[in-house]
Protein backbone atom coordinates (compact mmCIF):
# COMPACT_ATOMS: atom_id res chain seq x y z
CA UNK A 1 0.00 0.00 0.00
CA UNK A 2 2.84 2.42 0.86
CA UNK A 3 4.60 1.62 -2.43
CA UNK A 4 1.41 2.47 -4.31
CA UNK A 5 1.04 5.82 -2.48
CA UNK A 6 4.58 6.84 -3.36
CA UNK A 7 3.97 6.05 -6.99
CA UNK A 8 0.79 8.15 -6.97
CA UNK A 9 2.56 11.11 -5.38
CA UNK A 10 5.41 10.95 -7.91
CA UNK A 11 2.92 10.70 -10.77
CA UNK A 12 0.92 13.66 -9.53
CA UNK A 13 4.12 15.76 -9.17
CA UNK A 14 5.19 14.91 -12.71
CA UNK A 15 1.76 15.77 -14.11
CA UNK A 16 1.78 19.09 -12.22
CA UNK A 17 5.21 20.08 -13.57
CA UNK A 18 4.20 19.13 -17.10
CA UNK A 19 1.05 21.18 -16.82
CA UNK A 20 2.98 24.25 -15.70
CA UNK A 21 5.50 23.88 -18.47
CA UNK A 22 2.87 23.40 -21.17
CA UNK A 23 0.92 26.41 -19.98
CA UNK A 24 3.84 28.77 -20.83
CA UNK A 25 3.47 30.50 -17.47
CA UNK A 26 6.58 29.12 -15.84
CA UNK A 27 9.81 31.06 -15.95
CA UNK A 28 12.78 30.48 -13.69
CA UNK A 29 13.21 34.20 -13.36
CA UNK A 30 9.67 34.48 -12.01
CA UNK A 31 10.80 32.55 -8.97
CA UNK A 32 14.40 33.63 -8.36
CA UNK A 33 15.43 36.70 -10.40
CA UNK A 34 17.02 38.57 -7.52
CA UNK A 35 19.25 35.60 -6.71
CA UNK A 36 20.27 35.17 -10.35
CA UNK A 37 21.04 38.87 -10.79
CA UNK A 38 22.92 39.13 -7.52
CA UNK A 39 25.09 36.17 -8.37
CA UNK A 40 26.22 37.55 -11.74
CA UNK A 41 26.08 41.35 -11.78
CA UNK A 42 29.55 42.45 -12.91
CA UNK A 43 30.77 45.97 -13.76
CA UNK A 44 33.83 46.42 -15.97
CA UNK A 45 35.26 48.36 -18.89
CA UNK A 46 35.95 47.46 -22.50
CA UNK A 47 39.51 46.20 -22.66
CA UNK A 48 39.88 46.36 -18.90
CA UNK A 49 41.07 49.99 -19.03
CA UNK A 50 40.80 51.79 -15.70
CA UNK A 51 42.25 55.22 -16.49
CA UNK A 52 41.60 58.17 -18.78
CA UNK A 53 43.57 61.33 -19.53
CA UNK A 54 42.01 64.29 -17.74
CA UNK A 55 41.33 66.20 -20.95
CA UNK A 56 37.54 66.48 -20.87
CA UNK A 57 37.36 64.64 -24.20
CA UNK A 58 38.54 61.05 -23.82
CA UNK A 59 35.87 58.37 -23.39
CA UNK A 60 35.70 54.94 -21.79
CA UNK A 61 32.91 52.40 -22.33
CA UNK A 62 31.64 50.68 -19.19
CA UNK A 63 29.70 47.41 -19.25
CA UNK A 64 27.34 46.05 -16.60
CA UNK A 65 26.76 42.32 -17.21
CA UNK A 66 23.65 40.56 -15.93
CA UNK A 67 23.01 36.83 -15.93
CA UNK A 68 21.36 36.01 -19.27
CA UNK A 69 19.26 33.35 -17.51
CA UNK A 70 17.20 36.12 -15.99
CA UNK A 71 14.24 37.65 -17.77
CA UNK A 72 16.32 40.49 -19.20
CA UNK A 73 13.36 42.53 -20.31
CA UNK A 74 12.75 43.26 -16.65
CA UNK A 75 16.11 44.71 -15.71
CA UNK A 76 17.39 48.27 -15.92
CA UNK A 77 20.82 49.43 -14.78
CA UNK A 78 21.28 52.91 -13.31
CA UNK A 79 24.79 54.30 -13.77
CA UNK A 80 26.20 57.20 -11.76
CA UNK A 81 29.63 58.78 -11.23
CA UNK A 82 31.21 61.26 -8.86
CA UNK A 83 33.55 62.70 -11.54
CA UNK A 84 33.44 63.01 -15.30
CA UNK A 85 30.27 62.82 -17.36
CA UNK A 86 28.14 59.84 -18.37
CA UNK A 87 26.89 59.74 -21.95
CA UNK A 88 24.10 57.42 -23.08
CA UNK A 89 20.88 55.98 -21.76
CA UNK A 90 18.11 58.11 -20.34
CA UNK A 91 18.06 60.50 -17.39
CA UNK A 92 17.43 58.73 -14.08
CA UNK A 93 15.74 60.01 -10.97
CA UNK A 94 19.17 60.00 -9.35
CA UNK A 95 20.83 63.34 -9.98
CA UNK A 96 23.27 62.89 -12.82
CA UNK A 97 22.37 59.22 -13.16
CA UNK A 98 21.59 57.49 -16.45
CA UNK A 99 19.27 54.50 -16.98
CA UNK A 100 20.19 51.79 -19.48
CA UNK A 101 18.03 48.74 -20.23
CA UNK A 102 19.86 45.42 -20.46
CA UNK A 103 20.04 43.99 -23.97
CA UNK A 104 19.50 40.41 -25.13
CA UNK A 105 22.93 39.35 -23.90
CA UNK A 106 22.43 40.77 -20.46
CA UNK A 107 24.61 43.81 -21.02
CA UNK A 108 23.98 47.47 -20.24
CA UNK A 109 26.65 49.85 -21.53
CA UNK A 110 27.42 53.53 -21.10
CA UNK A 111 30.32 55.92 -21.84
CA UNK A 112 32.28 57.93 -19.31
CA UNK A 113 33.76 61.21 -20.58
CA UNK A 114 36.82 62.23 -18.59
CA UNK A 115 36.93 65.24 -16.32
CA UNK A 116 39.56 67.93 -16.78
CA UNK A 117 40.92 67.52 -13.27
CA UNK A 118 43.40 64.83 -12.30
CA UNK A 119 42.00 62.46 -9.67
CA UNK A 120 39.85 59.37 -9.07
CA UNK A 121 36.30 58.68 -10.13
CA UNK A 122 33.94 56.00 -8.87
CA UNK A 123 31.28 54.72 -11.25
CA UNK A 124 28.34 52.90 -9.68
CA UNK A 125 25.96 50.52 -11.48
CA UNK A 126 22.71 49.69 -9.67
CA UNK A 127 19.88 47.37 -10.67
CA UNK A 128 16.74 49.44 -10.58
CA UNK A 129 14.43 46.54 -9.82
CA UNK A 130 16.57 45.12 -6.98
CA UNK A 131 17.10 47.82 -4.33
CA UNK A 132 20.51 47.73 -2.75
CA UNK A 133 22.11 45.69 -5.52
CA UNK A 134 25.04 47.54 -7.07
CA UNK A 135 28.61 47.24 -8.22
CA UNK A 136 31.28 49.95 -8.50
CA UNK A 137 34.55 50.49 -10.33
CA UNK A 138 37.31 53.06 -9.83
CA UNK A 139 38.58 55.05 -12.83
CA UNK A 140 41.61 57.30 -12.59
CA UNK A 141 41.87 60.58 -14.48
CA UNK A 142 45.58 61.01 -15.23
CA UNK A 143 47.57 64.07 -16.45
CA UNK A 144 46.59 64.72 -20.04
CA UNK A 145 48.64 65.50 -23.14
CA UNK A 146 47.09 68.82 -24.14
CA UNK A 147 48.24 68.23 -27.72
CA UNK A 148 45.69 65.47 -27.85
CA UNK A 149 42.94 68.07 -27.37
CA UNK A 150 44.27 70.95 -29.46
CA UNK A 151 47.54 71.69 -31.23
CA UNK A 152 48.89 74.12 -33.79
CA UNK A 153 49.52 72.52 -37.18
CA UNK A 154 50.41 75.81 -38.92
CA UNK A 155 52.19 78.44 -36.86
CA UNK A 156 54.73 80.63 -38.69
CA UNK A 157 57.48 81.95 -36.45
CA UNK A 158 57.97 85.32 -38.17
CA UNK A 159 56.21 87.89 -40.34
CA UNK A 160 57.13 91.34 -41.72
CA UNK A 161 56.11 94.29 -39.55
CA UNK A 162 54.45 96.05 -42.49
CA UNK A 163 50.94 96.63 -41.12
CA UNK A 164 49.32 94.54 -43.84
CA UNK A 165 50.79 91.05 -44.28
CA UNK A 166 48.48 88.21 -43.26
CA UNK A 167 49.84 85.14 -41.50
CA UNK A 168 47.73 81.98 -41.31
CA UNK A 169 47.47 80.03 -38.05
CA UNK A 170 45.70 76.65 -38.00
CA UNK A 171 44.87 74.37 -35.09
CA UNK A 172 43.63 70.80 -35.05
CA UNK A 173 41.41 69.51 -32.26
CA UNK A 174 40.53 66.05 -31.02
CA UNK A 175 38.11 64.15 -33.26
CA UNK A 176 36.19 63.32 -30.08
CA UNK A 177 34.93 66.91 -30.01
CA UNK A 178 31.70 67.51 -31.92
CA UNK A 179 31.75 69.27 -35.26
CA UNK A 180 31.01 72.93 -34.79
CA UNK A 181 33.11 73.13 -31.63
CA UNK A 182 34.43 76.66 -31.38
CA UNK A 183 38.06 77.65 -30.97
CA UNK A 184 38.79 80.98 -29.30
CA UNK A 185 41.91 82.73 -30.64
CA UNK A 186 43.71 85.64 -29.00
CA UNK A 187 46.88 87.57 -29.83
CA UNK A 188 49.15 90.05 -28.10
CA UNK A 189 50.50 91.41 -31.39
CA UNK A 190 48.73 92.30 -34.61
CA UNK A 191 45.00 91.94 -35.26
CA UNK A 192 42.86 89.13 -36.63
CA UNK A 193 41.08 89.63 -39.95
CA UNK A 194 38.39 90.46 -40.77
CA UNK A 195 37.48 91.42 -37.20
CA UNK A 196 40.39 93.88 -36.82
CA UNK A 197 40.46 92.65 -33.25
CA UNK A 198 42.90 90.92 -30.91
CA UNK A 199 40.41 88.07 -30.46
CA UNK A 200 38.44 85.87 -32.82
CA UNK A 201 36.32 82.73 -32.72
CA UNK A 202 36.21 80.02 -35.38
CA UNK A 203 34.26 76.75 -35.63
CA UNK A 204 36.13 73.56 -36.49
CA UNK A 205 35.48 72.12 -39.95
CA UNK A 206 35.08 68.54 -41.17
CA UNK A 207 38.80 67.91 -40.72
CA UNK A 208 38.59 69.09 -37.09
CA UNK A 209 40.62 72.19 -37.88
CA UNK A 210 40.13 75.92 -37.41
CA UNK A 211 42.08 78.74 -39.08
CA UNK A 212 42.63 82.46 -38.50
CA UNK A 213 44.56 85.16 -40.33
CA UNK A 214 46.73 87.54 -38.32
CA UNK A 215 47.46 90.97 -39.81
CA UNK A 216 50.96 92.20 -38.90
CA UNK A 217 51.49 95.39 -36.90
CA UNK A 218 53.80 98.13 -38.21
CA UNK A 219 56.22 97.84 -35.30
CA UNK A 220 58.98 95.32 -34.74
CA UNK A 221 58.31 93.00 -31.79
CA UNK A 222 56.85 89.66 -30.77
CA UNK A 223 53.34 88.37 -30.29
CA UNK A 224 51.77 85.40 -28.51
CA UNK A 225 48.94 83.69 -30.37
CA UNK A 226 46.74 81.41 -28.25
CA UNK A 227 43.97 78.99 -29.18
CA UNK A 228 41.47 77.53 -26.72
CA UNK A 229 39.06 74.62 -27.22
CA UNK A 230 37.22 72.62 -24.58
CA UNK A 231 38.95 74.78 -21.91
CA UNK A 232 42.41 73.66 -23.11
CA UNK A 233 44.78 76.39 -24.37
CA UNK A 234 47.84 76.18 -26.60
CA UNK A 235 50.18 79.06 -27.41
CA UNK A 236 52.75 79.90 -30.04
CA UNK A 237 55.07 82.88 -30.55
CA UNK A 238 55.59 84.96 -33.67
CA UNK A 239 58.27 87.61 -34.30
CA UNK A 240 57.42 90.69 -36.31
CA UNK A 241 60.63 91.55 -38.15
CA UNK A 242 61.68 94.61 -40.10
CA UNK A 243 59.71 94.96 -43.33
CA UNK A 244 62.17 95.87 -46.10
CA UNK A 245 61.42 97.66 -49.40
CA UNK A 246 60.76 95.91 -52.70
CA UNK A 247 61.83 99.08 -54.50
CA UNK A 248 63.26 102.53 -53.68
CA UNK A 249 62.56 105.61 -55.81
CA UNK A 250 65.11 108.41 -55.43
CA UNK A 251 64.53 112.04 -56.36
CA UNK A 252 66.70 115.18 -56.28
CA UNK A 253 63.72 117.46 -56.62
CA UNK A 254 64.52 118.29 -60.24
CA UNK A 255 68.02 119.47 -59.45
CA UNK A 256 70.54 117.92 -61.86
CA UNK A 257 73.75 119.79 -60.99
CA UNK A 258 75.67 120.76 -57.88
CA UNK A 259 78.63 123.08 -57.55
CA UNK A 260 81.75 121.85 -55.81
CA UNK A 261 81.97 123.11 -52.26
CA UNK A 262 79.44 123.45 -49.44
CA UNK A 263 77.24 126.23 -50.79
CA UNK A 264 75.05 124.29 -53.24
CA UNK A 265 73.03 121.65 -51.34
CA UNK A 266 70.92 118.99 -53.08
CA UNK A 267 67.91 117.61 -51.23
CA UNK A 268 67.67 113.86 -51.85
CA UNK A 269 64.32 112.21 -51.12
CA UNK A 270 63.75 108.42 -51.21
CA UNK A 271 60.40 106.65 -51.32
CA UNK A 272 60.59 103.13 -49.83
CA UNK A 273 57.87 100.93 -51.31
CA UNK A 274 56.56 97.40 -50.76
CA UNK A 275 54.17 95.23 -52.72
CA UNK A 276 52.32 94.51 -49.45
CA UNK A 277 52.06 97.03 -46.68
CA UNK A 278 54.83 99.49 -45.98
CA UNK A 279 58.42 99.52 -44.82
CA UNK A 280 58.67 99.46 -41.06
CA UNK A 281 58.77 103.07 -39.80
CA UNK A 282 62.05 103.97 -38.15
CA UNK A 283 64.12 101.92 -40.57
CA UNK A 284 67.43 103.64 -41.26
CA UNK A 285 67.97 104.97 -44.78
CA UNK A 286 71.53 104.63 -46.06
CA UNK A 287 72.70 107.36 -48.47
CA UNK A 288 75.88 107.21 -50.57
CA UNK A 289 77.42 109.00 -53.57
CA UNK A 290 80.15 107.82 -55.95
CA UNK A 291 81.95 109.38 -58.90
CA UNK A 292 82.37 107.83 -62.32
CA UNK A 293 85.27 105.71 -60.99
CA UNK A 294 83.19 104.33 -58.14
CA UNK A 295 84.93 106.36 -55.45
CA UNK A 296 82.89 107.92 -52.68
CA UNK A 297 82.42 111.64 -52.99
CA UNK A 298 80.69 114.42 -51.10
CA UNK A 299 78.88 114.29 -47.78
CA UNK A 300 75.29 113.78 -46.53
CA UNK A 301 73.80 115.59 -43.59
CA UNK A 302 70.45 115.65 -41.79
CA UNK A 303 69.59 112.13 -42.93
CA UNK A 304 66.25 110.90 -41.60
CA UNK A 305 64.83 107.44 -41.01
CA UNK A 306 61.86 106.06 -42.92
CA UNK A 307 58.70 107.77 -41.72
CA UNK A 308 55.10 106.51 -41.56
CA UNK A 309 54.52 107.43 -45.19
CA UNK A 310 57.58 105.45 -46.31
CA UNK A 311 59.89 108.37 -47.09
CA UNK A 312 63.35 109.45 -45.93
CA UNK A 313 65.50 112.43 -46.94
CA UNK A 314 69.06 113.83 -46.67
CA UNK A 315 71.04 116.78 -47.97
CA UNK A 316 73.97 116.14 -50.33
CA UNK A 317 76.97 118.50 -50.56
CA UNK A 318 79.72 117.95 -53.12
CA UNK A 319 82.36 119.27 -50.77
CA UNK A 320 85.86 120.38 -51.68
CA UNK A 321 86.87 118.31 -54.71
CA UNK A 322 88.55 118.73 -58.05
CA UNK A 323 86.25 116.15 -59.59
CA UNK A 324 83.83 117.36 -62.25
CA UNK A 325 81.34 115.01 -63.80
CA UNK A 326 78.46 112.67 -63.02
CA UNK A 327 77.74 111.47 -59.50
CA UNK A 328 75.52 108.49 -58.68
CA UNK A 329 73.47 108.91 -55.52
CA UNK A 330 72.27 105.59 -54.09
CA UNK A 331 69.82 104.91 -51.26
CA UNK A 332 69.21 101.59 -49.51
CA UNK A 333 67.50 100.42 -46.32
CA UNK A 334 68.99 99.04 -43.14
CA UNK A 335 69.39 95.28 -43.61
CA UNK A 336 68.17 95.36 -47.20
CA UNK A 337 69.75 94.73 -50.59
CA UNK A 338 67.45 96.83 -52.78
CA UNK A 339 68.89 100.20 -53.97
CA UNK A 340 67.43 103.23 -55.62
CA UNK A 341 69.60 105.67 -57.58
CA UNK A 342 69.60 109.16 -59.05
CA UNK A 343 72.30 111.07 -60.99
CA UNK A 344 73.54 114.62 -60.75
CA UNK A 345 76.52 116.47 -62.23
CA UNK A 346 79.24 118.25 -60.24
CA UNK A 347 80.15 121.46 -61.98
CA UNK A 348 82.36 124.50 -61.32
Amino acid sequence: MRRFSLRVVALLAALSAAALASSGCYKQSDFEPPAIVEESLVLGTVGGVTSLPADGVSRLRLVAQLDPRADLNKWTVIFSTNAGTLVGGAPAALAGGREVAADGTGQATIELVSAQQVGPAVVLASVKEVPGLSRSIAIGFTPADVNGVIRFVAAPTSAPADGASRTVFTVEVSSALPLGTQVAFATSGGLFAPESSSSATRSIDGSFRATVELVSPSAIGTGIVSATANQVTRQTQISFVRALPDRILVSTGGKVTAQAGLADPVTVTASFQRDIGKVTPGTSAIFSATDSSGREIGIFRDASTVNDSGSAAATFLAGTTTYRGPVTIAVSAQGGTVRGIATIEIVD
